[in-house]
């Protein structure tokens, strides 16, 4: 349907990094948590769908000359700007009552993600390393943000993890871009064209290997048999650089078309939460 490709349903599979802080904190069954998880998803599901659209509007004209992007609603013109922009005010609005309904704070976060990504749209994604570092920081408000919301404190060892795989992806989706468009990647995203030859690449492997260590460093720190779902992350991470050297490194893609990862990514869930809540 018309409406979910102009949501992105599938990219709200980021939002779920809110529960990152009561599912490693060993509270993500506790009643008050179940009670606010649904307006708390809701609230950044909307503010991130209302930012896509926003996305969309303002890049009509450039993504109707995108191989892949000319077939978004806007730009094929299934729907228009107008109606679009409507829309995304209503999103808007709603992400914000639903927010207000778990804390202020957490509010706070849904308005610093959407002022963030405003900002990105009009200008941070044409700065080289502004526009990684802008991405990362979107996916470190949702952390931030579901430790608000439900309560629970975010160690500094999860903290930088997240930055440092928040960075690796970001590095990920822009090779992935450079990889897919070949020749006419610096007309598509111009910031592509401030990248010298092996800058992405290296902080790819850069912030693969801090975030393996970070992570590493937070199981130490939280309980001693959680060191062990190293081994997956390792492999979860590995297949991912592999899939970046493929071409395929868009992040929501990869665990939606590799098979090999998205299982990892299951099987490290089942056996965090197991060793988390045994």
């Amino acid at each position: 349907m018309i409406i979910f490709k102009l949501l992105r349903v599938r990219h709200w599979i980021k939002n779920l990094l809110i529960f990152a802080p009561p599912f490693f904190g060993g509270s993500i069954f506790n009643p008050e948590t179940l009670k606010i998880s649904l307006p708390a998803i809701i609230a950044f599901s909307f503010a991130a769908s209302a930012i896509y659209i926003f996305n969309d509007i303002h890049d009509r004209e450039s993504d109707k000359k995108h191989p892949l992007k000319n077939r978004r609603p806007i730009a094929s013109g299934e729907i228009s700007a107008g109606a679009s922009l409507i829309f995304s005010c209503i999103l808007i609005t709603l992400s914000t009552l639903f927010s207000l309904l778990i804390n202020t704070s957490f509010a706070y976060y849904i308005f610093s993600y959407l002022g963030l990504n405003i900002l990105y749209t009009l200008r941070l994604r044409f700065l080289p390393i502004f526009d990684i570092f802008s991405i990362a920081a979107g996916f470190i408000i949702r952390v931030m943000a579901g430790g608000e919301a439900f309560n629970v404190g975010v160690s500094n060892w999860l903290f930088l993890s997240v930055l440092f795989i928040s960075i690796l992806l970001a590095s990920g989706k822009r090779l992935s871009e450079m990889s897919a468009l070949k020749n006419n990647a610096h007309l598509q995203r111009k910031v592509l064209s401030e990248y010298p030859d092996g800058f992405l690449e290296s902080l790819l492997w850069l912030t693969g290997a801090a975030s393996l260590i970070s992570y590493s460093l937070y199981t130490i720190e939280k309980e001693e048999n959680l060191f062990y779902t190293v081994i997956i992350s390792s492999f979860g991470l590995i297949r991912y650089l592999y899939i970046v050297k493929m071409g395929k490194g868009e992040p929501v893609d990869a665990i939606f078309n590799d098979r090999i990862l998205s299982v990892t990514i299951i099987i490290w869930i089942i056996v965090v939460g197991y060793l988390r809540y045994n």
